[in-house]
């Protein structure tokens, strides 16, 4: 089965290679008649090319999506790359290619301009992703895909009840596990991160957060973080920057996928509605409407699929030191036992 960056591959090569031969016959050109652009990379990386395209609407934007396996390499992939103008590219891991990686892209393809993957975790210190030990540590999917919340799963392996994991999403228990601190370590780690791809993004963080919670979960930033990265990499490729009214011709095609909430107390410190709403993913919008899940709904679909794993299934490096710690673990338990009998659980 072809994955979306091998479909890609086989067009791109047939609008190299047929597209001329078909203009000459019928006479129809392309009003395509600005640059070559190709952006490759994870799921960030289609927001970062549809910015792209609105800041120069004559040029041709392709996107390679890389975060699947796929059956093309990466030699094939620098030789199609090759053929474009621009090249832009996030660092992507062994594995997902036949062979190689983007260490790989750098040496076959030296015009290629790399850019940083998004990941900041001020909004949701509490999403986390678990690692199957049992299956070369691959990606465990529960009621909100690959997002799992660090509090549901030591409640499960604690053996608390679903009412007293409820409890444990508190103001007392977010101070206590240091997320309402989490906001300068992701903001220096965001920008210490960018600069190593010679990217200054301190001006932006602070225009960002003054619109509100910039990011869906942990790793989806919203669509104005990456028309702002486009921008500054389309200007550092040399390329004339045209003002944008970007708000008129968003997609926010993250919007689409997972979306972790903002829990209400740590909303409250950022001066921004928070929720416990867990709206889980849809990318058939035409179809259906979606789906979303309450506090309650998503603590029992975690506890069920917990419920079915051996810890070594469901392995956390954050979880597994706070039921090492017998000090942070007790404390954790005992404040969800006395939020739980004080009535501090959420029913929606």
């Amino acid at each position: 089965m072809l994955t979306q960056i091998d479909r890609q591959m086989v067009r791109s090569w047939y609008r190299r290679s047929v597209g001329p031969l078909l203009a000459e016959l019928t006479g129809k050109r392309s009003h395509r008649t600005g640059p070559r652009i190709a952006v490759v990379g994870n799921c960030q990386s289609f927001g970062v090319a549809y910015a792209m395209q609105l800041l120069d609407p004559l040029a041709s934007v392709d996107r390679f999506a890389v975060h699947m396996k796929a059956h093309v390499d990466v030699e094939r992939l620098a030789k199609t790359l090759s053929g474009y103008d621009y090249v832009f590219s996030h660092e992507f891991q062994s594995g997902l290619l036949t062979c190689g990686d983007s260490g790989d892209l750098r040496r076959l393809l030296p015009k290629a301009i790399f850019f940083p993957f998004f990941w900041f975790p001020a909004y949701h210190p509490d999403q986390i992703h678990l690692l199957d030990e049992t299956r070369g540590n691959a990606g465990v999917f529960g009621p909100l895909g690959p997002y799992h919340s660090a509090l549901a799963l030591f409640a499960f392996r604690k053996g608390l009840t679903l009412d007293e994991a409820n409890a444990l999403f508190n103001e007392n228990v977010f101070d206590e596990v240091g997320y309402f601190d989490a906001w300068n370590a992701a903001v220096a780690e965001l920008v210490d991160n960018a600069a190593k791809y010679s990217l200054d993004l301190r001006e932006h963080v602070v225009r960002w957060s003054r619109r509100g919670v910039f990011m869906w979960s942990n790793n989806h930033p919203k669509s104005f973080v990456l028309y702002d990265l486009a921008k500054t990499l389309t200007a550092r490729a040399g390329l004339p920057v045209r003002d944008v009214d970007w708000d008129y011709y968003a997609i926010d095609d993250l919007g689409r996928s997972d979306v972790f909430p903002v829990y209400p107390p740590l909303a409250e410190r950022f001066g921004h509605p928070g929720s416990y709403t867990f709206k889980r993913g849809n990318y058939r919008l035409s179809s259906s409407v979606g789906d979303s899940l309450t506090l309650p709904q998503f603590l029992a679909g975690s506890y069920k699929l917990y419920g079915r794993s051996a810890p070594s299934q469901i392995s956390n490096p954050r979880v597994e030191n706070w039921l090492a710690d017998v000090t942070v673990g007790d404390k954790l338990v005992a404040l969800a036992r006395e939020n739980s009998k004080a009535g501090l659980t959420h029913v929606r």
